[in-house]
């Protein structure tokens, strides 16, 4: 334990994985507020506890010589916050609120709101085949109640991913599917997105 600070950061980081964001949240996650929330004082608690964590410009720096310096990632399981997290080559795999596997803390930020706001989605959903730009099952993120196909595109830097990205919005084109693709730049404007899908005058 390197004293009283880290403590502080371990207890702001569970204390907004339990009371904003239903487990551990990204770094694009802080940028945003996770839920909507009617309790005041968790307000006044919740902001609190963000100013107590380590920013990006430090997240990888100490205060101190003494202090080890740690990635975000290692900070969230030094707080316990992803023992049910698997490092892949996607990201932290984790389970969202509602049970559903996530790749990436990324992935499970978006299923986690579609879950606190009440839009049925259902992970994982294969896209029709084709004979040509579906030969190996392709599948989307997930797929919501109107057939409404929903993608979280978090590696676009990648040739390969972004090619992949390509095949399945022609695939949409094709057999007239409604598509929605939501970057990591999105994050903040979800409801804004999904506007379609949530309780008339949550968006205002």
């Amino acid at each position: 334990m390197d004293g009283a600070w880290t403590e502080a950061i371990v207890y702001a980081l569970r204390r907004l994985a339990e009371a904003e964001f239903s487990g551990p949240p990204s770094l694009t996650q802080l940028d945003r507020v996770g839920v909507p929330f009617e309790d005041h004082a968790l307000v006044d608690e919740v902001l609190l506890c963000r100013f107590l964590l380590p920013r990006p410009n430090f997240a990888l720096l100490s205060a101190r010589p003494t202090r080890p310096a740690r990635t975000w990632t290692e900070w969230l399981a030094y707080a316990g916050l992803l023992t049910d997290g698997l490092r892949t080559s996607m990201g932290t795999a984790t389970t969202a609120t509602d049970g559903h596997p996530c790749r990436s803390l990324f992935e499970r930020h978006v299923d986690d709101f579609l879950h606190h706001w009440g839009v049925a989605h259902e992970p994982e959903p294969s896209y029709p085949r084709h004979p040509e730009l579906n030969t190996t099952g392709l599948r989307a993120d997930w797929r919501l109640a109107d057939g409404t196909f929903v993608e979280a595109l978090g590696l676009m830097t990648k040739k390969a991913y972004v090619a992949k990205v390509a095949r399945k919005r022609e695939l949409a084109r094709h057999h007239g599917l409604r598509l929605i693709t939501v970057t990591a730049e999105d994050l903040n404007r979800l409801p804004e997105i999904f506007a379609d899908w949530l309780p008339k005058g949550s968006t205002g």
